[in-house]
């Protein structure tokens, strides 16, 4: 048991009770110790010889310590009243946290009306563990330490039903065990817990991705110290998984649909399918909400998608449908979870987006060359340009080829635009210098030159894309969040998490664009940069930018006339052997160059406005903007003649658009009371004007998907490409950093007695060992070596023979074939004369080894 002395508390006007003074046996300091204050005061009040009865006020009041012979008798607690269970369990919860033990519920007992009568709790050494738990014959795991030694202490309530009160009823403070130390308190099981509040903000942070662990570790820095924090990290950690588990209807792929189901309900724009498997799991799925939708109408003309892993619990790959908006940024079309990546999975895949997005169809994709997203795109978009990527490619030629020579001339060969027959020449001259007639890889790459070559696509419009890397950084952003061990539903909350993000940064760039003007710097700033910083936003007017510098270097050095049209040959400042040819329309001031600029990227070129300065064009004409690239892009005329195809589309789309188009409202309008009445009154007036022009006769809105009867079974833990099982034949053996054989590590290696352990100790497996410098202890001799020892003078122990060893002698040393005595796989020393090796009394290395055994 432990002694405590007398310690000095004082509470204040806060609550908080601050102990002074020491705990005599352990020579501990008591630093703080705090409480509720409703709580403090009714433990104050059971206190023997405390002040807390003659001292009205509660300001700088201090009461006696717990010294052992000072603690609770049981006098003291027998017919004490308390107004509920929770009260007398906080009073005894922080008896035992002053005093240094924990507590455990024991006995609940209710009446024939479920009302519970009797609440008893116990010191938590309180029993013992049964045998049958300790003499387990086929334990797997290392078993629980043992906490129980049959404890004595407790304390019981009884509800008095004729004054409607709990009373005390048994109290005993007897320990058969040793009280913890104050500073080992906040390890006790009883006084650790996860407030609701901790709880809340804990789950705000794992939301956006801080592991337990680090959270934890916040938590103590606000709070001062790992002492005040209240609870461990695996508290907090199961306290997460509970609070995900609750969440969680029948099972998770339930949770999840109905997710998406409730998200439908709120959004009508909102689209979800899914299939189930043979066996009731859920198989695959794609989602998508109204706004995104509406984006592909936008900014559908490109698309990319590519798929990662390990971003949820049953390792599904995540397929992402990224796109450009008019910023030049990364936008997202869809979400699907795939259980497989066959080709089968990807036509299901992109038919239900083709569907979502009502029918329309890409003008190009860009993927890293999978052959079954190949093989799908050929089926379901058999008119889109698809391109592989660039980075992708670059990595192979990295790994097929293995020459940085070859890899630099393949990249200019594949992103530079030229004729024909220049690329033609220029990867023949390629393929001949590092001599790949015959690779295989190079002939699979050259079949497949129209879909990498800038060359073959330069005249179909990619908008400046090369790779599906705004993918990749998509998926690393992603993987900041989410982890492999994300539930279904906790993955889609993520994902709305990403949108909200992205459309936060759209409408920050629509800011910047919309209500800043750029400085004008071009020697065209009154004509075709003042038109250009005014039409497109800030990052396509940047690149717009380029081409207008670009221009004060080009000049025309012939023009020839045709019937309507005019052909200009373009050179370029101290660049004579380039030329390029513009062909300018008369009818519509149509301009083609032959650098293809506007139809692969969708802005004019250089060599285009030295055309219109010849033309006199005093802007640019209207069919050389690309609206997806201007400001107003989501409401040009030409993209909302789309929205009247079919009225399921119409609607969804109209949802997104006016969306889009509030959110300058909201934000205004917040700014003051004023402004947020009278936005108020007209949206109530818009709201009546559109519910009298509604046609009831409207075709209702169809569901995606019926409701389903069954519970809908969590999908299996999958293999994906990314997880390739492996064999043990193909993992590599680790080998032994000394005698190179598998098996062992250096340090155990036995082959110079590096066994863990007591080395001056007797082992079966170590045969030799040091018991001195120049001293070699050895039990068996196989085979002799001849060492010169012409410079030593030193006793050398062979077995219990001592040897004075002279100068000049040459000394016959017993060793070892193996340590272990056996004669294979071992080290052998030479058996010869080895004074040659032996000038001037350098030791040989292998005996340098063992001779210094004990230094190490």
């Amino acid at each position: 048991m432990r002694q405590d002395t007398a310690v000095a508390v004082s509470v204040h006007n806060n609550g908080a009770a601050s102990l002074d003074g020491a705990i005599s046996d352990d020579s501990l300091s008591l630093a703080a110790c705090t409480f509720n204050s409703t709580s403090s005061n009714q433990f104050e009040s059971l206190l023997p010889n405390s002040e807390a009865n003659t001292q009205p006020s509660n300001s700088d009041r201090t009461f006696s310590s717990y010294a052992s012979e000072d603690r609770l008798s049981e006098s003291d607690v027998i017919g004490r009243v308390f107004s509920s269970i929770e009260e007398a369990e906080t009073f005894y919860f922080n008896y035992a946290k002053n005093f240094g033990f924990s507590v455990r519920k024991n006995i609940m007992r209710t009446n024939v009306q479920g009302q519970v009568t009797v609440r008893r709790w116990v010191c938590s050494k309180e029993g013992k563990r049964s045998k049958k738990y300790l003499e387990l014959p086929d334990r797997k795991k290392t078993a629980r330490p043992l906490t129980r030694e049959l404890c004595r202490a407790a304390f019981r309530i009884r509800f008095d039903h004729c004054k409607g009160v709990w009373v005390a009823c048994e109290w005993v403070d007897t320990h058969t065990h040793v009280l913890v130390p104050a500073v080992q308190v906040q390890f006790l099981r009883s006084t650790r817990q996860v407030s609701d509040v901790d709880y809340a903000t804990a789950s705000t942070m794992y939301l956006f991705g801080m592991k337990p662990s680090r959270i934890h570790e916040l938590m103590a820095k606000c709070s001062g110290g790992y002492e005040n924090v209240g609870f461990t990290r695996n508290d907090l950690s199961n306290r997460l998984y509970e609070g995900r588990r609750e969440q969680i209807l029948q099972t998770d792929s339930e949770t999840f649909i109905s997710l998406l189901r409730g998200k439908q309900d709120m959004d009508p724009g909102f689209y979800y399918q899914y299939t189930i498997d043979s066996e009731g799991r859920l198989s695959d799925t794609f989602w998508c909400d109204s706004g995104m939708r509406a984006d592909f109408h936008y900014f559908g003309d490109v698309l990319s998608f590519d798929s990662t892993y390990r971003t949820n619990a049953y390792n599904k790959p995540l397929v992402l449908f990224v796109g450009l908006n008019h910023h030049m940024r990364s936008t997202v079309f869809g979400f699907a979870l795939l259980s497989s990546e066959t080709e089968d999975k990807y036509i299901w895949l992109l038919r239900t987006f083709l569907s979502a997005m009502d029918g329309k169809m890409p003008v190009s994709i860009v993927t890293d060359g999978d052959r079954a997203m190949r093989n799908a795109i050929r089926t379901v978009f058999p008119d889109a340009s698809h391109r592989l990527c660039c980075w992708h490619l670059e990595r192979n030629a990295t790994a097929n080829i293995s020459d940085p020579n070859f890899t630099s001339a393949f990249k200019d060969v594949m992103l530079n635009y030229m004729a024909d027959d220049e690329f033609q020449f220029k990867w023949d001259q390629m393929i001949g210098k590092f001599h790949l007639t015959n690779n295989e890889w190079i002939k699979k790459l050259y079949a497949d030159r129209h879909m990498w070559a800038e060359t073959f696509l330069r005249h179909k419009f990619f908008g400046g894309l090369r790779s599906n890397q705004r993918c990749e950084s998509m998926n690393a952003y992603i993987n900041q969040y989410v982890g492999g061990k994300l539930m279904l539903f906790e993955f889609v909350m993520q994902m709305e998490f990403l949108i909200s993000r992205l459309r936060y940064k759209e409408a920050e760039d629509d800011h910047r664009s919309c209500h800043t003007m750029p400085v004008l710097i071009t020697h065209l700033q009154k004509h075709y940069e003042q038109q250009a910083a005014t039409i497109y936003t800030r990052t396509v007017f940047n690149r717009v930018l380029k081409e207008l510098h670009e221009d004060g270097l080009l000049y025309i050095s012939n023009c020839m006339s045709d019937v309507g049209r005019r052909i200009y040959v373009i050179k370029k400042f101290k660049l004579e052997d380039r030329s390029w040819r513009v062909v300018f329309h008369e009818a519509d001031s149509k301009l083609v160059c032959t650098c293809h600029l506007m139809q692969s990227l969708g802005i004019p070129c250089s060599y285009s406005f030295t055309v219109m300065k010849a033309e006199n064009l005093s802007e640019i004409p209207k069919c050389m903007i690309l609206p997806r690239w201007t400001k107003n892009s989501k409401i040009a005329e030409s993209y909302l003649q789309h929205f009247s195809s079919k009225p399921s589309m119409n609607e969804a789309a109209r949802i997104g658009s006016l969306t889009i188009a509030c959110r300058n409202l909201i934000h205004f309008a917040a700014k003051t009371v004023d402004s947020y009445n009278d936005a108020i009154q007209v949206i109530h007036g818009l709201t009546l004007r559109a519910q009298d022009v509604l046609d009831t006769d409207a075709i209702p809105r169809a569901s995606t998907k019926g409701r389903h009867v069954d519970i809908i079974k969590d999908p299996l833990i999958i293999k994906t490409k990314g997880s390739a099982k492996t064999t043990k034949a193909s993992v590599k053996k680790r080998l032994c950093g000394t005698c190179h054989q598998p098996g062992h590590t250096k340090r155990t290696c036995i082959q110079y007695g590096r066994v863990k352990g007591n080395r001056d100790t007797d082992n079966a497996s170590f045969c030799t060992d040091f018991v001195s410098e120049n001293t070699f202890n050895t039990t068996i001799a196989t085979t002799t070596a001849t060492l010169d020892m012409s410079t030593w003078g030193d006793d050398i122990s062979i077995g219990t023979t001592n040897t004075e060893v002279d100068h000049n002698e040459s000394f016959v040393l017993p060793v070892l074939n193996r340590c272990d005595g056996q004669s294979s796989n071992g080290f052998t020393f030479p058996s010869q004369d080895l004074s040659q090796n032996n000038i001037g009394g350098t030791i040989p290395p292998q005996w340098h080894e063992w001779w210094h055994y004990n230094d190490r």
